[in-house]
């Protein structure tokens, strides 16, 4: 199950700034032969870069 709603603030760090959050924007459910994970997109408040993570379907925060 997805735990990451678009507007949420969630704990990673950015890889210019190292601010402490980031701002998610969008996320994609991506389907492989046996597993599924979700492509989020995020964005950080501070210096307003945005990153990318393909995580796995369950992901604990």
């Amino acid at each position: 199950m997805n735990n990451y709603q678009v507007g949420q603030l969630i704990k990673k760090r950015c890889t210019s700034c190292y601010n402490n959050q980031v701002t998610v924007l969008k996320v994609d459910r991506k389907d492989f032969n046996d597993k599924s994970a979700y492509f989020v997109w995020t964005q950080c408040p501070e210096c307003g870069m945005n990153h990318s993570e393909l995580l796995p379907e369950k992901v604990e925060q």
